[in-house]
């Protein structure tokens, strides 16, 4: 994910949000011994490595083939540096910075010779240089336009504590802008300078330019100074023979010589590492690949192997697919039916324009393919409906997704493309190495086993989906929780199976019935229960095992949340949930740390999800509400049938007295009070409660 520093420093100054480093040595010492049979050539490419002439940077006008990116020039008089450097700040400054679990390298030098102009540089993860140079002129210019107060001693001091202390460093733009916030004791108000950065490129030699040559000379002259020997007049002194002096100083040559030779082949000799280790690198990605096609075709064998003279109750899911249930005889009679997809439309989906997509960015979305075989499988459809669902897709990040919209331009098939988008938008499919066909057949057969109920039906698995997507994402759960990628593929495929098989009688019905499920699970959140094993049963047949590629820990741990996600969906359960969510509240505002934090955090995701219509967008609120009531009253039909009491507001002969009173309670005891703990947490989603309020208006 980031990048280390070249090299230990012997001053570590540590700071929360990464290592800084200040070497405080410097020396102007300059052995006089030289090797012979070096020509001038040679010597000024040295200089312009090892940093001769008592500065600490390289030279910027180099006209070595590695300077691809010249910097101003500094000062060309040989005067002093700027004021107090050499004193405050005689060596280069670095600093580690993570943001985002990714991390950058920031440094600050001079060039040589004589500690002349500043440049500030920034390493980017994917080793991007970013520059900023100035000659000392142009940076006493920005000194005393920016921090005209400070004395020149107090401005090295605070801008070498920039690198040490916690937030006085931040990168902007992904380094593209520098910014320091500079604090004196001298001056109550801290100062802030920003630099817009040049960028100067990736390669090996943009990084050996401004972070690896100033501290190689540095190290040099640190070397160098240790090494020393006194002069012959104290070794006299001390009654040290001249000829022991004589070995002193040959064997220090020979170190010089080999240091020189070490700095000739530097360059080469990373490339070449750099060219080995991603040989490693790519080999050990080939190795995993085979070893998990092996394991998949082992796991394949053994299943195919156990059907033979399998009992077909046994076999209802081992044969792979969403299977046909009959709840109760008041539940709908469904067969479940896998559908067939348009290639065109899968291919367009996962071309990467849907992940290059962002809220404010959707031109994209509509544009061309790049792929002449894609080109020519869009051209080849009869209609343009598949640039119709594309386009629904711009709302995929909003609040105001329709998935009703979406359902009838898909003919039916919005969790299916909604499944799959979002999978392809968090890179599901590539990071675990997921087969396209699994990922396709799983999402399949969910949307098959999701029964044509009013309201619990493959449509609202889609809304719920959506949601938990823009709760994670643009609701900012993701960055606050630093959710892996494990954590947010089980809250997506949690949304989509959260209710699979469900016969839109709730778990009261099944209880007050003495139904099959409601003894298999002891009347203990009956439904919940049974669309997590339901949907884990599909997992048995390789065909659909959407988990086969990872390893047991992820499977356990995808699994563990998964399970709990699905539980949580129990309204039964929600008091016991929701205090537990507010304790936590009054807590340390961290949700990071602790794995139950992150799973809570994930829990009221999918709950928020679950019951959110009350707070989207009026329109598309009032269609849900004509589908819960149609719902409702199909299960108090069922309940007059069989001489039970009608549960409260299914009754359809008191629509009109009770239903807007069930609706008005369900979301000032249940919506409201949810929303505005989640708010609180998460203030980016401060808003849904405002639509929450005005959709209860509407009911007065």
């Amino acid at each position: 994910m980031g990048c280390g520093a070249s090299g230990k420093s012997e001053d570590p100054q540590a700071s929360k949000d990464g290592v800084s480093y200040q070497v405080a040595e410097h020396s102007d010492t300059k052995r006089s011994t030289k090797l012979a049979g070096k020509d001038q050539s040679n010597e000024q490419d040295k200089a312009a490595v090892s940093g001769d002439n008592g500065g600490y940077g390289n030279d910027m006008n180099s006209s070595s083939p590695r300077s691809k990116n010249p910097a101003p020039t500094p000062d060309d008089d040989q005067g002093a540096s700027l004021p107090a450097r050499e004193k405050n700040v005689p060596a280069p400054l670095l600093r580690e910075v993570d943001i985002d679990e990714e991390r950058f390298l920031v440094s600050h030098y001079a060039q040589s010779p004589g500690l002349k102009g500043a440049t500030f540089a920034i390493r980017d993860p994917e080793g991007c240089i970013y520059y900023k140079s100035y000659t000392d002129a142009e940076f006493t210019t920005v000194k005393e336009s920016k921090v005209p107060q400070l004395t020149w001693n107090a401005f090295w001091r605070a801008l070498a504590g920039s690198f040490t202390k916690e937030d006085s460093l931040r990168i902007a733009n992904r380094g593209e802008v520098l910014e320091l916030t500079l604090r004196s004791s001298k001056e109550p108000k801290p100062y802030q300078l920003s630099f817009t950065m040049i960028k100067a490129g990736t390669g090996a030699e943009e990084t050996h330019r401004h972070f690896i040559i100033p501290f190689t000379a540095l190290y040099k002259k640190r070397k160098e100074k240790k090494g020393v020997p006194e002069n012959d007049a104290g070794k006299r002194d001390k009654g040290v023979k001249e000829e022991e002096i004589e070995k002193k100083e040959a064997a220090l040559n020979v170190h010089e010589a080999g240091i020189e030779w070490a700095e000739s082949v530097q360059v080469p000799y990373e490339e070449k590492l750099q060219q080995l280790q991603k040989d490693m690198v790519d080999q050990q990605v080939i190795n995993t690949d085979v070893q998990k096609k092996i394991d998949r075709l082992t796991k394949n064998i053994r299943t195919y192997k156990d059907e033979e003279g399998m009992h077909p109750l046994d076999g209802l899911y081992s044969i792979g697919g969403a299977r046909p249930f009959q709840h109760s005889e008041w539940s709908v009679h469904h067969a479940p039916k896998e559908g067939q997809y348009e290639p065109a439309y899968l291919r367009l989906i996962g071309d990467g324009r849907i992940a290059e997509a962002t809220p404010d960015n959707v031109s994209c979305l509509t544009q061309r393919p790049t792929d002449p075989e894609v080109a020519d499988l869009v051209d080849s459809l009869p209609d343009d409906k598949v640039w119709q669902l594309i386009e629904c897709f711009e709302k995929i990040d909003k609040w105001d997704y329709d998935a009703f919209h979406v359902n009838t331009i898909s003919d039916g098939n919005c969790l299916f493309y909604t499944s799959y988008a979002l999978f392809v938008k968090y890179n599901f499919i590539q990071h675990f190495g997921i087969p396209k066909d699994v990922v396709t057949n799983f999402f399949s057969a969910v949307q098959a086993g999701y029964l044509p109920n009013a309201y619990h039906n493959a449509t609202h698995a889609a809304d719920v989906m959506q949601i938990t997507h823009y709760v994670l994402g643009p609701g900012g759960m993701r960055n606050l929780c630093k959710l892996s990628m494990e954590d947010m593929m089980a809250a997506i495929i949690s949304s989509a199976i959260h209710d699979y098989n469900h016969p839109g009688l709730n778990n009261n019905f099944h209880t007050r019935v003495s139904a099959y499920l409601s003894t298999l699970y002891n009347d203990r959140s009956v439904l919940e229960n049974h669309h997590c094993a339901c949907a884990f049963e599909l997992l048995n047949h390789p065909k659909y095992d959407i988990l086969q590629t990872l390893n047991d820990d992820q499977r356990k741990e995808i699994r563990d949340t998964i399970v709990e996600m699905l539980l949580s969906t129990d309204m039964g359960n929600h008091a016991k949930i929701f205090s537990a969510f507010r304790r936590r509240l009054a807590e340390a505002p961290d949700w990071s740390k602790k794995k139950e934090d992150v799973r809570l955090a994930l829990v009221m995701a999918i709950k928020l999800a679950d019951i959110s219509n009350c707070g989207r967008p009026k329109e598309i609120y009032l269609k849900w509400a004509e589908r819960i009531a149609e719902e409702f009253y199909a299960q108090g039909d069922a309940e007059a049938n069989m001489c039970y009491s009608i549960s409260p507001f299914m009754d359809r002969r008191k629509h009109d007295s009770d239903f807007h009173k069930g609706q008005t309670s369900f979301m000032s005891y249940i919506v409201a009070p949810l929303f505005e703990s989640v708010g609180e947490v998460f203030p980016r989603m401060k808003f849904a409660l405002e639509m929450c309020k005005t959709n209860r208006e509407y009911w007065n």
